[in-house]
């Protein structure tokens, strides 16, 4: 009896610690799909994997999943995460828009067509008659959310609640901050209630950090495993104002005390009616970097996602100021790969399985300074420097003697079996990689090297060049 009774209280331990666990275990740069709009899902998870994605962000649309009053189905577009995970891709999946049955009767095939945003109603308990989100379409949003994570359980990696809430587009009936947090506590609790271990995000703030304050200041931290967060920056390169844009976010998380709460960057890209495909590729992943450096700097942590995978379609003579969302693609319309493709995919091989320990900054330039940078990711025996300038500059770098090899930002070999000690690298836009065993070095240098090694770094230091291997 008392061995039965230690049991119990040992799984009970067991499933209310579980209730605390987040799992986070994509890293490298994950992608946003339309594969709930219709595209075709065997394609686009084919081109996932090209690209080395670790993790997708799609929809699941409560309109399809409930088309008739009262009666809940996964439709075939829902499928698209059964398609992801098979193929050991993850899911993030977005709980999001408004269903029109509530509203104005059963939706056409243009509005499904549409992609559920035609009618983005947030749903909100506050007894207001004048607001079509009444306590029905509030159950009902809750009760799609009940239905599919319960199909769902154990087979998404995160949920995100609602889309942009802080953008008149999104949020049609100008819920507040407030009523989102209701909505989003609702939520939260039902979700956990079916996959407790499974990641609950919240926010998906693209502007308005004055919207945040009021999700925040109505409680919604404690219903919140991380804020999942948008930002484009039209033509600038991610240097000039990411870091900005997600100290913003993140200064009123610790206005509440949410200091550690992991912060997600859901959507943010590059289009090519803005910027050619190379300089879409090189703003991707040194943004992606950055990022990773704003998560050691406050040690928290996150995913990154560009949106989006595949351009909508469109012809390339046509690209202008109004093709914008159709351009933002890793690939084509037709899966043609770009040159941002190529740069993912490498900047997730040679990062996979390692994180960024340093991230190194030095100005050139004596009237308009300019920066470059060498970025450091290592872990298991293994580091690799991601080296790139804001114009060219050659920078001197201290390598270990190991066997070293440099990429550049398609992942073709510039040179292989490089030499250790002081070498001169040609840094430019383009990202490059230089790859090495780390704990080789350490095993192949005596105390004495270390000692002349440290020297070297020292006096590149004071020389304002990086510094690399120490």
């Amino acid at each position: 009896m008392k061995v039965r009774k230690f049991l119990a209280f040992i799984i009970t331990v067991i499933f209310i610690c579980s209730a605390f666990i987040i799992s986070v275990h994509a890293e490298g740069i994950g992608a946003c799909t339309h594969m709930a709009q219709g595209r075709d899902q065997v394609q686009t998870c084919s081109a996932a994997i090209n690209a080395e994605l670790p993790i997708v962000r799609d929809d699941l649309h409560w309109w399809t999943v409930e088309s008739t009053k009262g009666q809940l189905s996964m439709p075939e577009r829902a499928k698209w995460v059964e398609t992801a995970t098979n193929q050991g891709i993850e899911c993030l999946v977005v709980l999001v828009f408004g269903n029109p049955i509530y509203e104005f009767g059963t939706p056409t095939q243009a509005d499904l067509d549409a992609g559920g945003a035609r009618d983005c109603v947030i749903p909100v308990r506050d007894g207001n008659t004048d607001t079509a989100a009444d306590d029905e379409y509030f159950d009902a949003y809750i009760r799609y959310v009940d239905y599919v994570s319960k199909a769902l359980a154990g087979k998404v990696e995160a949920y995100e609640i609602w889309n942009e809430p802080d953008i008149k587009y999104f949020n049609t009936k100008d819920a507040s901050g407030a009523d989102y947090a209701e909505l989003l506590k609702a939520a939260y609790q039902t979700i956990k209630q079916n996959d407790p271990t499974v990641t609950v995000l919240g926010g998906s703030i693209a502007l308005q950090t004055d919207f945040l304050d009021a999700i925040m200041k109505a409680g919604a931290g404690e219903y919140l495993d991380g804020l999942s967060v948008h930002y484009y920056l039209s033509k600038d390169a991610p240097e000039k104002r990411a870091r900005k844009r997600l100290d913003g976010y993140r200064d009123v998380l610790v206005k509440y005390g949410y200091d550690k709460m992991p912060v997600w960057l859901t959507e943010t890209g590059w289009a090519n009616s803005n910027v050619d495909e190379e300089t879409q590729a090189q703003y991707i992943v040194r943004n992606a970097i950055l990022y990773d450096n704003f998560l050691l700097d406050y040690g928290i942590q996150g995913q990154y996602f560009t949106y989006e995978l595949q351009d909508s379609g469109i012809t390339y003579d046509d690209l202008n100021t109004q093709n914008y969302e159709n351009s933002l693609g890793l690939y084509k319309s037709d899966f043609t790969p770009k040159v941002s493709a190529g740069a993912v995919k490498t900047f997730n091989l040679m990062t996979s399985g390692k994180k960024l320990t340093d991230l190194a900054q030095t100005k050139y330039g004596l009237f308009r300074q300019k920066s470059a940078y060498v970025a450091t990711y290592s872990q298991g025996g293994k580091t690799v420097y991601v080296i790139w300038a804001e114009s060219e500059k050659d920078l001197k770098i201290c390598l270990p003697d190991a066997h070293i090899t440099i990429y550049d930002m398609q992942g073709n070999k510039i040179e292989d079996n490089v030499q250790g000690g002081v070498k001169r690298i040609h840094a430019t836009a383009s990202p490059i990689y230089i790859a090495f065993d780390s704990d080789a070095a350490n095993n192949e240098q005596n105390y004495l090297q270390k000692f002349i090694t440290y020297i070297k770094h020292v006096i590149l230091a004071f020389t304002n060049v990086f510094v690399g291997w120490k």
